[in-house]
């Protein structure tokens, strides 16, 4: 039993250091992470659109002060 508990336990420490390693995408969690790249990208893109959205406010309360003086 004790033999068979210590090879156990080796097996377990090799397979554990071993190289080969999987690509996120080919295992079950690959849904999951398309899903949180889809969410950065909206993400992304929404901050840029509230960045256009300021800089045009932002110019279009520059030229309205200048407008009324």
């Amino acid at each position: 039993m004790r033999a068979t508990l210590i090879s156990l336990c080796c097996f377990v420490l090799l397979a554990a250091c071993s190289d080969q390693k999987k690509d996120i995408k080919d295992t079950v969690f690959a849904p999951q992470v398309k899903a949180l790249e889809k969410a950065r990208s909206v993400e992304n893109t929404l901050q840029q659109g509230t960045e256009k959205n300021r800089e045009a406010l932002e110019s279009s309360e520059k030229s309205g002060t200048t407008e009324q003086r």
